[in-house]
């Protein structure tokens, strides 16, 4: 399941960088063409055009053989194949509590970790209950 969330946003971002493309390959020959009174260019018509029907304008920045289109995609689909099979998911030091001791970090402790040799000290039951009654007890000896 956590591979196909993956593989899910991956494809998501794909999509997202491909509109991006689209959307920068062809602005500059759409200045070019509204060069003469660019501040009145219909800007968001473009934009708009471009998002809804993101399929027709590549194919026509492919018929029109639109460099920064092909580089732009070209980019996208690398970085793509880059992200979903050379990306490594390795856990690194911090993310595997087990190895280390640190402060807030649930897992249970070892019994090397609790049990050292010289800073443990082993009571026998009789002891025990003898040092536990003894320290109940008041100054006078009454409990």
């Amino acid at each position: 399941m956590k591979l196909f969330g993956i593989r899910l946003m991956l494809t998501f971002l794909l999509v997202l960088l491909e509109m991006i493309v689209i959307n920068i390959a062809g602005i500059l020959p759409f200045i070019a063409a509204h060069k003469a009174n660019i501040s009145g260019a219909p800007y968001m018509e473009f934009i708009t055009k471009n998002l809804l029907h993101p399929i027709e304008k590549a194919k026509l920045m492919i018929k029109e053989k639109n460099p920064l289109f092909f580089l732009g995609s070209g980019a996208v689909v690398l970085l793509t194949f880059y992200a979903t099979f050379f990306m490594k998911g390795a856990k690194g030091k911090y993310q595997l509590a087990d190895k280390y001791g640190v402060h807030g970090s649930s897992r249970f402790a070892h019994k090397h970790e609790i049990f050292k040799p010289g800073e443990t000290v082993g009571v026998p039951v009789n002891q025990l209950m003898k040092d536990l009654e003894a320290s109940i007890l008041n100054s006078k000896g009454e409990m």
